[in-house]
């Protein structure tokens, strides 16, 4: 088993639904908040990563690796969510925080993020256990 996760990694990579949607760009704020709430909600982290813009700075097995730990990490699928923190930067730059939640299981992730007018380009994120580490980045 440990051998074809590898294989079905590569394979969703060349699917026509992975290759239509372009990396890091979204058609609006909506588009990419229901992306993201919807893969860390279900704790979808692999294509969380590779849609965000994690495609070329992973191997598929460093891929399924990083999403297996962080399910371990985050065993149970999140049932809340909030944006706790949002900064317009000027420039159609904004970075935002965002808080999911069951119970006392906690994720926090960073955006940082440019509106282009027609679409909506996530420019770095991160996503971690602790929001200080979050915090950090406003």
């Amino acid at each position: 088993m440990r051998f074809i996760a590898p294989f079905i990694a590569a394979f969703l990579l060349l699917t026509p639904a992975a290759q239509a949607q372009e990396d890091s760009v979204f058609r609006d704020y909506a588009d990419y908040a229901a992306f993201v709430d919807e893969k860390i909600k279900t704790r979808d982290f692999g294509a969380l990563i590779l849609r965000l813009g994690g495609r070329d700075e992973y191997t598929p097995e460093a891929l399924t690796q990083n999403h297996a730990k962080l399910r371990e990490v985050w065993p149970s699928d999140f049932n809340d969510v909030t944006v706790f923190r949002r900064e317009d930067l000027g420039g159609g730059v904004l970075q935002e925080g965002r808080m999911y939640w069951t119970g006392k299981q906690y994720a926090y992730f960073y955006g940082l993020l440019h509106e282009q007018g027609d679409a909506l380009v996530v420019i770095s994120f991160h996503l971690n256990t602790s929001s200080r580490k979050v915090l950090e980045r406003f």
